[in-house]
């Protein structure tokens, strides 16, 4: 079975080197944009713009609050990453925590309000993340999944393994949730120690890793991304594998993977070009909203009174909003 290692970060991996990831092998990165109805990770746009500089494919993902409202969490996370939505599919993540005095019921019914609203948003199935336990016990009617479980993609965490860079599994995958899809990526480690993974003072810190089940070429196309073909040098006098490498920004490891030709003058060695993609907005055709430039005298009230919406419909489309009583002239705000 082909597999592609990833990995997944948030506030509690504060620090990442990314160029340091890539060279470890790591193909893509799921990073937590927001939780509930009003938190956005404050790490998520270095995260987020570190990883797609350095080329891998990005998932950004919602922590569902279920007893909280549906249409203010999925807009929420919708504005958050609306002028970069990253290559994978928008995620739901669900879990126990935030969530133990949920009924099922509750939680079936919000995680599908917000998977819809961020459906037509994106204009694609977003993929859920949990456990198989959880799936079984807390998403499902009767002992029965949801009819609506098996369109969506699925990652799964189940952790039977430690990381080990040469390690390829061949037993222990993940046991399948009833009524769902089977996974798509398996997060099977949340206590690994890597390099380029530190806390703020540059201490080694846990972090969660994945594999996406497919080719790397298989990984690109659930992306819908076009991953670039590798180019040709011809091998010039003076050139070495760490000038040839510095030249087209990739690693020297990279390099010699693919290639087993000596570095001979005239020789044509392939280079493995990074597909470093450009931030893809959300179309905002799909979303239904509109943007108000403040003026003077205004407050969020007479703006939620023009709009005939409400202030809190606003501050969640607007995680910029911080304090409901201070918005600045020329300050352009999402109306719903």
């Amino acid at each position: 079975m082909d597999l592609v290692h990833g990995v997944d970060v948030s506030y509690w991996e504060p620090k990442v080197d990314w160029s340091v990831l890539r060279a470890q092998g790591f193909k893509f990165a799921l990073v937590r944009a927001t939780s509930g109805i009003g938190y956005v990770d404050p790490k998520f746009k270095s995260h987020w713009e570190g990883a797609r500089k350095e080329g891998l494919l990005r998932g950004a993902y919602h922590y569902l609050i279920a007893n909280q409202d549906a249409k203010q969490q999925a807009d929420l996370f919708i504005s958050t990453i609306r002028a970069d939505r990253g290559e994978l599919p928008p995620i739901i993540d669900l879990e126990d925590k935030y969530n133990e005095n949920a009924t099922n019921t509750k939680i079936i019914d919000t995680c599908k309000a917000v998977l819809d609203r961020v459906e037509k948003a994106f204009g694609l199935k977003p993929m859920i993340y949990s456990r198989t336990q959880y799936l079984n016990v807390h998403v499902s009617r009767n002992g029965k999944a949801p009819a609506w479980a098996k369109d969506y993609p699925l990652w799964l965490a189940q952790y039977p393994y430690v990381f080990d860079p040469n390690m390829h599994p061949n037993k222990n995958m993940p046991t399948q949730a009833v009524g769902w899809q089977d996974w798509k990526i398996w997060q099977y480690s949340e206590t690994a120690l890597i390099d380029g993974v530190t806390s703020d003072i540059g201490a080694p810190t846990e972090c969660d890793l994945n594999w996406f089940r497919g080719s790397e070429a298989d990984l690109y196309a659930f992306a819908s991304v076009k991953q670039k073909e590798p180019v040709t040098h011809t091998v010039k006098s003076g050139d070495t594998f760490k000038s040839i490498a510095e030249k087209y920004e990739i690693t020297v490891d990279e390099l010699l993977d693919a290639n087993l030709a000596l570095l001979a003058e005239g020789a044509k060695l392939t280079i493995p070009v990074r597909t470093i993609t450009k931030p893809i907005p959300i179309d905002d055709k799909k979303v239904s909203t509109r943007t108000h430039v403040v003026k003077s005298g205004d407050s969020l009230g007479s703006i939620a009174q023009k709009y005939a919406v409400s202030v809190d419909d606003i501050v969640a489309l607007n995680p910029q909003i911080t304090d409901r009583n201070m918005i600045f002239l020329g300050q352009v705000i999402v109306i719903p």
